[in-house]
């Protein structure tokens, strides 16, 4: 993966931590509001910002937990002919031409996906800014609104700009909350194909130990 892709998503995690502790007071601003014609309390939904993507090591949550090592006794060692690496069953029927075009464009597939999640992740940190902007207007317009009298055309007015801004910052929200699913989509794609990549580049080796076995027992007769 490009070390622009590895360093952007730790880097909305810092600065998301710093957005989200800016975002405290913005978010209650609303349980101290009352009604403009009966006093009654009413609760501000305020514009928030989605927990961001985890990063492509934390994509997979159904891994199993690791289970500690056991101790073998030299008589439950693997003898050298049950080990993956001399295990050369179904080598006859590889094709070691197809074998390098798959590895070639699984290869191409990953650097595809990375340039793609490279692309969005640039575009998710650029929405974060504009959704961080638009707290601090929904959180100025709300000062203005309360600086008006009660039940006064100003304050009317001042309410309305205030309920505006928070519904442009909840349809930003939904937008932000797709990007951050598809990114997550993204993560999970590329890990597929690495873990993909991993098993083919095992096989081939696997097949270039099976020729060498082969050459040594033809010279050995």
């Amino acid at each position: 993966m490009n070390t622009s892709i590895k360093v952007l998503i730790p880097t909305i995690f810092i600065t998301l931590g710093f957005i989200i502790s800016c975002n405290d007071e913005v978010t209650s601003v609303g349980k101290e509001d009352s009604d403009v014609n009966n006093n009654t309390p009413t609760t501000v939904e305020t514009p928030s910002i989605p927990d961001p993507p985890p990063t492509i090591a934390s994509s997979s949550p159904d891994t199993p937990p690791t289970e500690p090592p056991k101790t073998t006794t030299p008589s439950e060692t693997p003898s050298n002919s049950e080990s993956p690496e001399n295990d050369f069953s179904g080598m006859d029927n590889i094709d070691p031409e197809d074998l390098s075009r798959e590895i070639k464009e699984i290869g191409e597939k990953i650097q595809k996906l990375e340039k793609e999640t490279e692309k969005h992740c640039d575009e998710y940190y650029q929405m974060i800014e504009v959704q961080k902007g638009i707290l601090n207007e929904v959180k100025r317009r709300k000062m203005i609104m309360r600086s008006k009298p009660v039940g006064s055309q100003e304050q009317v007015e001042a309410q309305k700009d205030f309920e505006d801004q928070k519904k442009l910052g909840k349809e930003r929200l939904k937008i932000l909350k797709e990007k951050n699913i598809l990114l997550n989509k993204l993560n999970k794609s590329i890990t597929e194909a690495k873990n993909e990549k991993d098993a083919l580049q095992k096989k081939q080796e696997n097949f270039f130990n099976f020729l060498k076995k082969q050459k040594e027992g033809s010279k050995k007769n």
